[in-house]
């Protein structure tokens, strides 16, 4: 059974209230596989500190960008979409490039549904 404050729950929680299916965000966190993704939320194998940490630090990143579209769902599933979106609003950020912050725009736009 899982503890109701460990790294394996919050994932968990954070995907179901961003509606991200356990297969698409093993593909969009690129830290662990499918199968080890359900074995640690099904509290069959803990996570390893690091990689819990690496896949919380994603869901902050899926959460903002959530925030940046408002109330339009996500298509989680638009993996390669979902994934350039990231990006390049990780580069805007440090960039703080004026063309940069559009093309992160534009592409964070891409992901509604």
């Amino acid at each position: 059974m899982l503890a109701a404050l460990s790294p394996e729950v919050k994932i968990k929680n954070e995907l179901r209230e961003l509606y991200c299916a356990e297969s698409n965000f093993a593909k969009i966190s690129c830290v662990v596989g499918k199968t080890r993704l359900a074995e640690g939320l099904a509290g069959q194998k803990d996570f390893e500190r690091h990689d819990a940490e690496r896949m919380l630090e994603v869901l902050q990143q899926m959460r903002e960008l959530q925030t940046a579209v408002g109330d339009a769902p996500i298509d989680w599933s638009r993996v390669d979409k979902v994934l350039t979106a990231l990006v390049m609003r990780r580069i805007a950020k440090f960039e703080n490039d004026e063309r940069m912050n559009d093309i992160a725009k534009s592409a964070t736009q891409s992901v509604v549904k």
